[in-house]
């Protein structure tokens, strides 16, 4: 379906948890994809003032969980980045040009894309790997301006946020994110 591309995983990762994990196994056993990428963004515009952790710890978090995992890598390219997902494909396309990047979004983010920072040229430029999350519609007007690849799939119910709010009340993440991390993430995110 996809086979030769890298698959670039996005997102403020704040922190990673098993339903990052879980995506990324996903489109890496039904989509053919060569390599996984997990990006921590630098800038985010959606989250504006909500990140809780610097680039550099985010980014070692994301790096430790996926120790050992041959086909999904951890890449710094968006820590200075503009935060608009055309900068950095344009980047990596240029770091890369024998590549093919497909992004990874989920269908809760597909009605906004048109609003996305030079909608034109990613229409142009870009494969998206769309992920269907349940209550979200994906509608057929803005599927037909793009390149795109539909991958159904069971997502885990955990989110960063929930995390972060288990941790601030004293609660067990055990069953939310990478056993490794679970010691690390107590320390960065209870304070």
């Amino acid at each position: 379906m996809l086979r030769g591309y890298y698959a670039i995983l996005g997102g403020s990762f704040d922190p990673i948890h098993l339903g990052h994990l879980h995506i990324a196994h996903q489109i890496l056993q039904r989509t053919g994809v060569e390599k996984l990428i997990l990006m921590p963004n630098g800038i985010h515009h959606f989250k504006k003032g909500k990140v809780v952790l610097g680039f550099q710890q985010r980014f070692q978090m994301v790096q430790d969980a996926i120790a050992g995992e041959p086909k999904i890598e951890a890449w710094n390219h968006d820590e200075e980045g503009s935060g608009f997902t055309d900068d950095l494909l344009k980047k990596l396309y240029a770091l890369y040009p024998e590549r093919n990047f497909c992004f990874v979004i989920g269908s809760d983010n597909l009605s906004k894309l048109p609003k996305w920072h030079h909608y034109s040229w990613l229409t142009e430029n870009c494969h998206f790997l769309l992920i269907n999350r349940p209550g979200f519609k994906m509608p057929a007007e803005i599927l037909s301006q793009i390149k795109h690849t539909v991958l159904e799939t069971q997502l885990i119910d955990v989110s960063s946020t929930m995390v972060r709010n288990r941790v601030r009340s004293g609660m067990d993440i055990a069953d939310l994110v990478p056993a490794k991390l679970v010691n690390t993430i107590y320390l960065n995110y209870s304070k």
